[in-house]
Parts: C-alpha cells; structure tokens; sequence
C-alpha cells in the first residue's frame, strides 16, 4: 500500500480533528487458532489515550501485513466505538516498521506518528484480557480430553453410517446426570457429513424432523438446527477442499 485513495483522504479530512493522542499496536492471540484456520491470529488495537476508550478493534491473520493496521485506524476514526468520529493529531505505535509504514500512508492527513516502547493504555488493556482468558473455564475438562479423543477415534473406525440410516433410532437407556433415554441418529450413510447426534428427549428428535422436513428458507433450516436438544460429534476436514477427497481419512 502505497497511499490512500483520494476519495478515501478527501473524506478523512473532512472528519474534525481533536486534540487526542491515540495508541495503536497488534497483540498476538493466546490459544489456538480459530477452527479451520491453518495461522494463528492477532488482535489490533487503537486506542483514544486521553478519553481512555478503545476505539477500534479487529482481529487478523498473523501473517496480513501492515494494512490491517491502516484499515482499522480508518474504522477507528470513521466508524469508533462510543466515541465520535475524529482524527487525532498524534497516534503512537510500538513497532518502528508500523511506524515508517504509517507516515507514509498518513501523511496528507496531518496526523504526526511516533514510536516508543511503552504503550500504557494497550498494556493495561491486554493485560485485563490474559486475566479474564485466565478465567474461562476450558470447554471439556481435562481429565476428559483423552478419553473423548479416544472414543471418537473409535466411532470413526466402527463407521455405524456404513449399515444404519439416519431415520433408524437407537435408544440408549442412561438414567444418569438427569437424563433417563438418549435417543441417537447416525449421519453419513449418503457420504456428505458423518457424525452421531444424541438426543435428550423424544419430542426434540419428532420436532427437528418435523421443522427440518419442510424448511421455506436457509434462515428456517438453520434455526430448526439450533433448537435441537441435543449433543453431537460430527467429523470434518481442517481444510473444506480436502472432504472432497474420497480416499480421505477424517480420523486424522
């Protein structure tokens, strides 16, 4: 990116300018990548230092390049949250190649850029969302992690869609963790999507098959999906190109 378009800079400079010193940088995400994302993501920040408001934030692909910078200070200055549009006088960023990157994309908006090591605002931000991941609790407990792993793993290998059709009901009788009957329907048997889904109660399974039976709209099947009362393991491909591959082991 070698500058702003003019339509771009001509309406950024009829934005009012405010006397606000903004910090900007790019945190790298902590856990794992998003589901069927092969990099790992990073959070951009811009931050108002004098009305202490974070104005604009985006997550991004580690490895885009500087331009998302630049796209969400323009979402920052155009589009804040709980703030007014604006431009500030001065930005700061950490990183001296962002910094050099920037003068050059904002020089006709008369925004002076600076660099130093310390962003106070950002830190203490970043620092507030590694305490509340801290918090989260894992989604499966860990104890549980391997065993569910492992009969997963067992589940493909078995391959119950190889001789049951998704309308043939089994009924397994728990009586536990309030649950006296789960009723379970078998995917896969046409080959497009192979899971298992474990049904809490009878009416649950008559009332999908009814909504899902004679959907109007995309909008009705998917909420006919979401109101199952039901748990699920469905198996997929990290990349989407790969399920089209016939000798693919989805184990993996």
């Amino acid at each position: 990116m070698s500058g702003l378009p003019a339509a771009t800079v001509r309406r950024l400079q009829k934005l009012p300018q405010v006397p606000s010193v903004w910090e900007g940088d790019r945190h790298k995400l902590s856990g794992s990548p998003p589901m069927g994302s092969q990099t790992e993501g990073e959070c951009i920040l811009w931050v108002d230092g004098v009305q202490g408001v974070v104005r604009a934030m985006e997550v991004v692909p580690a490895d885009s390049g500087f331009e998302p910078m630049v796209r969400t200070l323009i979402m920052a200055m155009e589009r804040p949250h709980a703030a007014p549009p604006a431009r500030p006088q001065k930005i700061i960023v950490r990183d001296r190649e962002v910094q050099f990157f920037l003068r050059g994309i904002l020089h006709e908006l008369d925004i002076k850029v600076e660099c130093q090591p310390e962003l106070p605002l950002i830190d203490e931000i970043l620092q507030s969302f590694e305490e509340a991941n801290e918090r989260i609790p894992p989604p499966l407990p860990e104890h549980y992690v391997e065993l569910l792993t492992g009969k997963a793993l067992t589940l493909w290998r078995d391959a119950p869609w190889d001789y049951l059709e998704d309308h043939q009901i089994l009924a397994i009788d728990l009586d536990h963790w309030d649950i006296q009957t789960l009723y379970v329907s078998v995917m896969g048997r046409l080959g497009m999507e192979y899971g298992v889904l474990f049904y809490r109660s009878l009416p649950s399974l008559k009332q999908f098959r009814q909504d899902a039976g004679q959907p109007d709209t995309p909008e009705e099947m998917e909420e006919a999906f979401l109101r199952q009362d039901c748990l699920y393991l469905t198996f997929q491909a990290g990349n989407p190109e790969l399920n089209e591959l016939p000798d693919l082991d989805l184990a993996e």
